[in-house]
C-alpha cells in the first residue's frame, strides 16, 4: 500500500486520466476443451503422465477467466487477473496482479516498476492476453514449469534504452514466496500443458507409499506442493538483460535464485534451493514467418545434507524448445514446435530415482471465427523415460499423444 502511495504521488504533476470500472478496463473469457490423450495415467490424477490428460477423452473448462486493469493516473496502472480452472486441485485463485508505475519518457531511455505477484518475465511465448499463449494450445516444457512454480510477490524494475542503434534492456526483481519452486520438477519430472498456478495453487506430487518424496520424508512432506507459500524468510531475486539489434532478432538472458533454504519445513512444505539460468532469442524470417527459441538449464535440492555437497533430494535440469509460426492471410496461426528436456539425479537414486530424458513435437492451428470466438487445433506427442515409473509398475520409457480442439469465447 505504501508503495502504491508513492507511485501515485509521484505522478501528481500529470493529470490524471482515472478509469477503475470503466467497461474498457475488463477482459474476460471462457476456454472451452475437447480433448483425448492416450497413454499413462496424467499427473493431474497422481500419475506421471507428461500431459494435461492421460488416457482418457474429456471435455471441460479450460480456463474461465476476468482479467481488471485500471488506470490509476496517467503513468500508474493495475493488473488483476481472475481465474477458473476446471480440473485444477483448487479451481479458483488470483494469477497475476499488480501495480505498475511508467513514468512519461523524456528522453531515449525509458523505465517502469511493478509491484505485486507476478511471474518474472521468462517466457516467450505468454505474450497473449493474461499471460496466455498465442501461437498453441500447450506452452514448451520450460514455460509449462514456469507457470506451474515460479510465480512470485515481489518488485520488478525495468529500463530500455536505444545506444547506437542497438536496443538494450536491463530487468531486475527481488521477491517472496516460490520456496517451494523445484518441488514438481524433480518429483513428477517435466510436463506439457496450460495451466498456471495461481495464490491458492496445489499440485499434486505422484501417489502412492513407493514414492521417493513418502519413502524419503513420510509425513514430513504433504501430498500436494505449493508454490506461493514462505517457507524460509529469505528473499529472491532475477536479472535478464535484452539486446535487440538493428535486424529481425532480439536475445534475452536471465538468471532466477529464490536464494531457498533447503532445509527449512513449514507446514509440511519443504524449501527448495533453485537456481537457473535461460537464454531466449526472437527471430523474423519475414512479414509472416517468426521463430522462438528458449534453452533453460538449473538446479535444485531439498532435505538435509548427504555428503559431497549434495542434499537428500539434488538434480540437475535443463530443456530447449524451437518453435516456428506463421501468421496466415486468414488471420490465424500455423505454429510447429520441438521440446526437449532431461532431469540429472544426484542422491538417493535406489530410493528415489528422478533422472529423466524426453522429448515432444506439437502442431497447431488458431484462427479467430469472430470478434468474439477463436478456435484452435492441436496435436502433441511426447516421449520420456523416466524410471519412478517403475513404482508404478509402468515401463520406465512411455509415449502419449493428445488431440485438443478449443473454443474460445471472449469479450
Amino acid at each position: 500500500m505504501l508503495l502504491l502511495v508513492g507511485m501515485v504521488a509521484a505522478s501528481a504533476s500529470a493529470r490524471a486520466e482515472t478509469q477503475l470500472f470503466d467497461p474498457a478496463t475488463y477482459t474476460a473469457w471462457a476456454d472451452l476443451r475437447l480433448a483425448y490423450a492416450d497413454g499413462e495415467r496424467g499427473w493431474l490424477d497422481g500419475g506421471f503422465g507428461k500431459l494435461r490428460h492421460g488416457g482418457e477423452a474429456a471435455a471441460d473448462i479450460a480456463q474461465v477467466a476476468v482479467l481488471w486493469k485500471p488506470q490509476l493516473t496517467d503513468t500508474v496502472s493495475g493488473y488483476a487477473l481472475l481465474q477458473g480452472v476446471s480440473d485444477a486441485a483448487v479451481p479458483v485463485g488470483v494469477e497475476e496482479a499488480y501495480v505498475q508505475w511508467r513514468p512519461v519518457p523524456r528522453s531515449d531511455f525509458r523505465y517502469s516498476l511493478r509491484a505485486g505477484q507476478m511471474f518474472p518475465p521468462i517466457s516467450m511465448e505468454h505474450d497473449g492476453t493474461g499471460w496466455t499463449v498465442p501461437r498453441t494450445l500447450t506452452p514448451s516444457a520450460i514455460n509449462s514449469w514456469i507457470g506451474e512454480e515460479v510465480l512470485v510477490r515481489g518488485v520488478e524494475i525495468s529500463g530500455q534504452a536505444n545506444i547506437w542503434g542497438q536496443g538494450v534492456g536491463l530487468t531486475l526483481g527481488g521477491f517472496t514466496r516460490d520456496d517451494t519452486a523445484g518441488t514438481i520438477l524433480s518429483w513428477r519430472g517435466w510436463s506439457l500443458h496450460d495451466i498456471s498456478s495461481a495464490d491458492n495453487t496445489g499440485l499434486p506430487l505422484p501417489d502412492g507409499q513407493k514414492q521417493g518424496w513418502y519413502q524419503l520424508f513420510k509425513t514430513n512432506q504433504a501430498a500436494q506442493s505449493r508454490p506461493m507459500v514462505e517457507v524460509d524468510g529469505r528473499l529472491g531475486y532475477y536479472a535478464r538483460i535484452d539486446w535487440r539489434p538493428p535486424a529481425p532478432f532480439a536475445i534475452n538472458i536471465e538468471v532466477y535464485d529464490n536464494q531457498g533454504d533447503p532445509m527449512a519445513l513449514r507446514n509440511r512444505q519443504w524449501g527448495w534451493a533453485t537456481r537457473f539460468y535461460n537464454v531466449g532469442a526472437a527471430y523474423r524470417l519475414n512479414a509472416q514467418d517468426e521463430l522462438l527459441t528458449q534453452y533453460m538449464a538449473g538446479h535444485t535440492a531439498t532435505g538435509w545434507p548427504v555428503g559431497q555437497g549434495r542434499h537428500v533430494v539434488d538434480v540437475d535440469f535443463e530443456s530447449a524448445y524451437m518453435l516456428w509460426s506463421r501468421r496466415l492471410t486468414s488471420g490465424g496461426r500455423l505454429s510447429a514446435r520441438f521440446d526437449w528436456f532431461g532431469v540429472r539425479d544426484y542422491s538417493r537414486r535406489a530410493v528415489d530415482d528422478n533422472s529423466e530424458t524426453g522429448y515432444s513435437a506439437t502442431f497447431a492451428w488458431m484462427r479467430p471465427l469472430s470478434d468474439h470466438m477463436d478456435c484452435g487445433l492441436e496435436a502433441l506427442h511426447v516421449v520420456s523415460d523416466r524410471p519412478a515409473r517403475m513404482t508404478h509398475d509402468l515401463l520406465s520409457k512411455q509415449a502419449q499423444t493428445q488431440v485438443q480442439l478449443a473454443l474460445k469465447l471472449h469479450l
